[in-house]
């Protein structure tokens, strides 16, 4: 039998076929050397041609595939950490482009700190025509609705709210020994979930900035309604396994439970209002000067209160509707309000 490899990258995926040719052939560049790492891809259900490009990428990496009925990025994570082998385990989305030195970085991390409770958070860059998405620099920026690295430095312990999905890495005994992800997480709190259960452990994260890799998909501010939206639903179902005061502020349930009644009314035309922001920049370009400052304020005021009020909603539907860790369908988007916001769905 083969030695086991050093870390095992494990890479979940639903219907990106069109982006995995550049996420697999950056896992192919790195340098730490293939016999020191393996891949595993879990196609969370896929209805496009994702297994066609994974089989002509199957001789070029030390990979393996598997397919699962679609079930969820916490059921597809729990799959690929059951089947890694190596004792270092990092997570990847299938919209990043790791740098050549990702997986040399995050090992290097936890050969560093070596205690089974330490976890390292890597760094995500933006591809210039994404970064130039203004949507995709207030989330990533003055919002942080997405990831946001600013504030760190290299080599800064973290908490627990900082074990990101996607970027972070770990040891695979603290998942074994002491809790993997919970299955009744479809989309959204999967990996900050487990980090407050793990927390009682002591979990850390410290944060690697040299585990580099840059996001090559651009979402639109009707994407990250919708993601809010579910973000919300899953910040109850959060709150409800663990109901904390520190998770329901994390969790903004009360912010979001005060608010919603006060706004439902005017949700429409709050939603509308930030669109036709959006939309203006967008129609700016790029070689339009800067905005001001209080222009580019009101912008993030914008994008901020339409997000969090997207995030409410879905708090206040779960309230109202089965929680979904007993049903974890996803509600299809006729259902979710988007056919009456007059904003495109």
């Amino acid at each position: 039998m083969p030695e086991a490899p050093e870390i095992s990258a494990l890479l979940t995926t639903y219907n990106r076929a069109h982006l995995l040719p550049r996420v697999l052939a950056a896992l192919a560049a790195q340098r730490l050397g293939h016999d020191r790492f393996e891949v595993i891809v879990i196609d969370d259900g896929s209805t496009d041609e994702t297994q066609a490009v994974l089989s002509s990428w199957a001789n070029r990496l030390p990979m393996r595939i598997a397919r699962q009925s679609q079930s969820g990025l916490a059921a597809a994570k729990n799959l690929g950490i059951f089947l890694s082998r190596a004792p270092i385990l990092v997570f990847l989305d299938d919209d990043d482009v790791a740098d050549p030195n990702l997986l040399v970085g995050h090992l290097a991390a936890h050969l560093r700190h070596p205690d089974f409770n330490v976890a390292v958070l890597g760094h995500t860059d933006l591809e210039a025509e994404v970064a130039r998405l203004p949507v995709m620099r207030h989330v990533t920026g003055n919002g942080g609705q997405l990831f946001s690295h600013g504030w760190m430095k290299p080599g800064q312990m973290l908490s627990f709210r900082e074990f990101w999905g996607g970027r972070s890495s770990c040891k695979r005994s603290l998942l074994i020994d002491h809790g993997v992800f919970n299955p009744i997480f479809r989309f959204g709190c999967e990996d900050i979930e487990l980090a407050w259960r793990l927390n009682k452990v002591g979990l850390r994260v410290v944060y690697e900035p040299s585990a580099r890799a840059t996001m090559i998909r651009g979402l639109t501010f009707d994407d990250f309604c919708r993601r809010a939206m579910r973000q919300g639903r899953s910040q109850w179902a959060f709150a409800t396994l663990h109901g904390t005061r520190e998770v329901r502020e994390y969790c903004e349930i009360d912010r979001a439970l005060v608010t919603w009644p006060q706004v439902k009314t005017d949700f429409a035309a709050i939603l509308r209002w930030a669109a036709s922001l959006d939309r203006m920049m967008l129609q700016r370009g790029t070689s339009a000067p800067p905005l001001s400052g209080a222009t580019q304020a009101e912008l993030d005021e914008a994008y901020s209160t339409a997000f969090f009020l997207c995030r409410a909603k879905g708090i206040a539907d779960a309230v109202f509707q089965p929680p979904i860790f007993r049903r974890p369908e996803e509600l299809p988007v006729s259902r979710m309000g988007f056919l009456d916001w007059g904003v495109r769905a």
